[in-house]
């Protein structure tokens, strides 16, 4: 099965891909956050579709004593929405900690400030579908 692996943002929205074949996820793209629910579902759904996605896997911004704020509501919502449109299942992943993944990925790379902004986003994506990966169980 094919996943497309989603950090949300407002401004900007991270994508990774993988499969349960390789059990890896890869960078994909940054695509620019609408700041509308439904029109970031659309953009995903399509993208998914364009990249032949069996499934979604969504990160979930989880606060550190487990609680969940407004960003995790926001990302409920456009879950939801990202199911409804797409007519694919969505998969959630705690997401504690993968930008600052993201971030520690780039520090080692050299990367400078501005070649990470659209990059932070699709590698804590692919931090994200690679923990789905990393916590499903594998084939037989």
């Amino acid at each position: 099965m094919k996943y497309l692996g989603i950090d949300y943002g407002r401004k900007r929205i991270g994508l990774a891909h993988g499969d349960d074949d390789t059990r890896i996820a890869f960078p994909l793209d940054t695509i620019d956050g609408r700041n509308d629910v439904t029109r970031d579902a659309r953009n995903v759904a399509d993208r998914g579709a364009a990249e032949s996605a069996e499934a979604f896997v969504v990160g979930l911004p989880i606060n550190m004593d487990d609680s969940e704020g407004e960003q995790a509501a926001l990302t409920r919502r456009f879950a939801a929405e990202l199911e409804r449109l797409s007519g694919r299942h969505v998969h959630f992943q705690d997401e504690r900690l993968s930008s600052a993944a993201a971030h520690e990925a780039m520090d080692e790379a050299g990367l400078r400030r501005r070649k990470r902004r659209g990059l932070t986003d699709q590698l804590a994506a692919r931090q994200i579908l690679q923990a789905y990966f990393d916590q499903a169980p594998s084939k037989p």
